[in-house]
């Protein structure tokens, strides 16, 4: 191998990692910069993480969805990624409808759903949106009020992805 190939070789060890961690971050980005803003209500549920600080755990009113909304048979429904799409009802988005498919237009978030739906007939639903990291020694004020549900999420949506861009009191 001559001296110019190892210098290729070596530029292209060094850049291939640095664009796989740069593409890592441009669907959070492009959601932030780009995406429709949205209110979720957050529901009652430590506020701090030994290895990336302070945080509030919140649990969001459209978590729990229920069986009415789900079009399709539990077999198709427990463990799988689905759309639900969302409505928005005074200032806040709830729950509209769940579909395999991709909807065509309108605020939508792209959900797991739980293995099974409890005796209430609600399915659980893990957006991924449930930790906000605050300033150190910050979490503690917002923690009591998440666990008596007074929060509200503000969160960005950009294809089916969602970014928790803040949280506030009612």
């Amino acid at each position: 191998m001559n001296k110019q190939n190892k210098h290729k070789t070596f530029f292209l060890a060094v850049l291939i990692p640095l664009f796989i961690l740069l593409a890592m971050t441009i669907k959070p980005q492009a959601t932030v910069l780009f995406g429709k803003e949205i209110l979720l209500e957050t529901k009652a549920i430590d506020p701090t993480d030994l290895f990336r600080g302070d945080y509030v755990s919140v649990s969001l009113a459209i978590s729990d969805v229920s069986k009415s909304k789900v079009p399709l048979p539990i077999d198709k429904v427990s463990n799988k990624n689905l759309y639900v799409s969302l409505k928005q009802e005074g200032k806040y988005y709830i729950v509209d409808q769940v579909s395999e498919n991709r909807p065509k237009q309108g605020a939508y978030l792209k959900g797991k759903f739980q293995n099974t739906y409890n005796e209430s007939d609600v399915f659980h639903v893990d957006y991924s949106l449930d930790k906000y990291f605050l300033e150190q020694g910050s979490g503690k004020e917002l923690q009591q009020k998440s666990q008596s549900g007074e929060l509200v999420g503000t969160v960005r949506v950009l294809g089916g992805y969602g970014v928790l861009t803040s949280i506030a009191p009612r």
